[in-house]
């Protein structure tokens, strides 16, 4: 997962990826999800936002 544009972090495009964990949750989806981007700046958070996206809310 990535976001469009530019290929970083959740929250830095245009796709709402606590949208799709909750489809994929609904789905019964219980497998990986990988993790393909850039850090848009510092990459610590970067990294928080990826995990945040797909945390249960």
């Amino acid at each position: 997962m990535a976001d469009v544009p530019g290929r970083c972090e959740p929250g830095t495009g245009e796709i709402h990826y606590p949208a799709v964990a909750a489809a994929l949750r609904k789905l019964g989806y219980d497998g990986v999800v990988a993790l393909e981007g850039w850090a848009a700046g510092d990459p610590e958070q970067a990294l928080t936002r990826f995990r945040e996206a797909f945390e249960a809310h």
